[in-house]
């Protein structure tokens, strides 16, 4: 209890007592020695995760929402899916300030290191933001360490929840991400605007046709015996080194999988509830996990997939699918449905190539794509602790899907600068600032995941997305399913990032060639196998006591 109390003390900027007062210097030291060699949040609230079920919580009063106002002056801390300083982020802030009547501040750190920043801000009272986007993992260990403010009763007087102009899996989306709060009890502490999407895969069409495949093969439902035939008959067609280049074996967020579906197909990374057995356990150690490293190390050693695939991001890898040189081009692509299959094509075809891409639908063995839990805006408990938390909510988190002006900015981004309106009221888009040759499609919410419509039925930008969009976000819709939320207890909390340093590196290494399947898994049991089995331990003492 003394180390979740001088944790708190180290978040909230709070000087501890007397008697508290040299743990609080130990803690203070140890955080800030973290975070300045690079963990991640998870890393860094692993270690302070412990003695938090006797914590203090909020009496939840009632709330008379109709006589809550505007809050003073807050801070927003945002990742790169809300428009950037260099593509108009200061004109988005302008407009947003001028359409709410609200005084906040934007602080945009890079997005690649986003979580890091994150956990840095948490260290001062000063710095903490009143709001901030979180992933689905981060947002169950934040709220799990009570530094959210549970916004569930927010919600459910919302004017959104109100409004009549939810979408039908509106609910549905919000409901998933419920997660457990410091008290045990699940609540919403995030706020949803739009369905998460997920990734599908992208072929491009002029390989396909090299290798003897047309437009209509491509759109059948494949087997992974064929889909793999199919890589190989690419590869022997264009002579080059690899056909996949992948922004790594494995993503850093749920579901780690999806950037390489069809080679992990049903295996799960993480920890799951079992519904046979009706207990959790290691997905990552499973056969399904040893059938899916088999795959993907069988597929580099054939050279279909970029043996340095471990180094890439998804920056580098898009740079791959745009090569013109044969050593790097890559040819088939997992990434984001939906938009991206439009700004992929406008990518290849700025490197002289041809751009015609086909989506494919997932493989028999993959059955469906795996739809993200979308990322939550999040208030933290300093902003409830300062009384601005109810104002943010009805004035700012709310006010995303107004079902007018404001929704429009957060859909479209600024106007004059992402687009401007025609005299029909039609949208034109405007070439971004970055590179005039592409244009600008959207800001922060997409038109085809957005959960709420608007006041008068019609959206103002969506007949102008190219119907290729609208036909690959609707394929990834009927072909896809919404994940499970992350399981989370303290101890996962304390253990995870371990644990999941120890999975990239298996992957890695089975990938690469450098270990087999039994030799990597033996050295995940060797290395952190009592972690793994203390986690499952509390993961499944939750479930008992349930």
């Amino acid at each position: 209890m003394v180390i979740y109390i001088n944790v708190r003390n180290i978040l909230g900027g709070a000087f501890p007592t007397r008697t508290n007062r040299e743990v609080y210097k130990f803690m203070r030291k140890t955080v800030k020695k973290l975070t300045a060699v690079g963990l991640t949040l998870t890393s860094v609230m692993g270690l302070v995760a412990c003695g938090n079920n006797n914590a203090s919580t909020e009496s939840k009063s009632t709330v008379d929402w109709a006589s809550v106002e505007k809050p003073e002056a807050f801070t927003v801390m945002v990742d790169g899916t809300v428009p950037k300083m260099a593509d108009w982020g200061d004109k988005f802030d302008e407009q947003l300030k001028e359409l709410t009547g609200l005084d906040f501040t934007v602080v945009r750190p890079d997005h690649s290191s986003y979580y890091d920043a994150v956990a840095n801000s948490m260290l001062d009272a000063n710095s903490m933001p009143d709001v901030l986007i979180l992933s689905s993992d981060y947002l169950a260990l934040y709220a799990r360490q009570g530094l959210l403010w549970d916004m569930t009763d927010a919600w459910n007087n919302s004017a959104t929840k109100a409004s009549g102009r939810l979408v039908a899996d509106a609910e549905k989306i919000m409901e998933a991400n419920y997660v457990k709060g410091v008290d045990g009890e699940k609540a919403l502490y995030g706020f949803v605007p739009a369905r998460g999407n997920g990734c599908c895969t992208y072929v491009k069409e002029a390989w396909a046709t090299a290798a003897g495949y047309t437009k209509a093969d491509l759109q059948k439902q494949m087997t992974y015996d064929e889909y793999y035939k199919m890589l190989k008959k690419m590869k022997e067609a264009k002579g080059v080194d690899y056909v996949i280049s992948a922004p790594g074996f494995y993503s850093k967020e749920v579901p780690y999988t999806n950037y390489l579906p069809e080679f992990y197909q049903n295996a799960q990374f993480t920890f799951y509830y079992d519904q046979k057995s009706g207990q959790y356990v290691d997905g990552f150690s499973q056969q399904e996990m040893k059938d899916a490293l088999q795959r993907i190390q069988n597929a580099v050693k054939d050279g279909l997939i970029n043996k340095e695939s471990s180094t890439k991001t998804t920056f580098t890898s898009r740079n791959d699918f745009k090569s013109s040189d044969i050593k790097t081009e890559s040819g088939v692509f997992t990434y984001w449905a939906g938009t991206w299959i439009d700004k992929l094509k406008d990518e290849i075809t700025s490197s002289g190539l041809d751009g015609s891409l086909v989506a494919l639908l997932p493989i028999k063995e993959l059955g469906k794509y795996a739809e993200r839990l979308s990322p939550s805006w999040c208030i933290t408990s300093h902003a409830g602790e300062t009384g601005k938390a109810e104002g943010i909510f009805k004035y700012f988190i709310d006010k995303m899907l107004d079902g007018g002006d404001i929704q429009t900015l957060w859909e479209y981004g600024p106007k004059g600068y992402y687009y401007n309106v025609k005299d029909d009221g039609s949208f034109e888009f405007l070439p971004t600032k970055s590179n005039p040759k592409s244009k600008y499609s959207k800001a922060h919410l997409d038109c085809n995941l957005v959960l709420a419509g608007f006041s008068n039925g019609k959206d103002p930008g969506k007949a102008e997305q190219p119907d290729k969009v609208t036909e690959c976000a609707e394929m990834f819709f009927k072909n896809s399913q919404l994940i499970d939320p992350p399981a989370m207890t303290e101890e996962v909390g304390k253990l995870i990032g371990d644990i999941n340093t120890e999975r990239y590196t298996v992957v890695d290494k089975v990938a690469r060639g450098e270990w087999t399947v039994e030799e990597a898994m033996k050295q995940y049991t060797n290395t952190v196998g009592s972690k793994v089995d203390a986690a499952l331990k509390s993961l499944n003492a939750q479930s008992d006591a349930k």
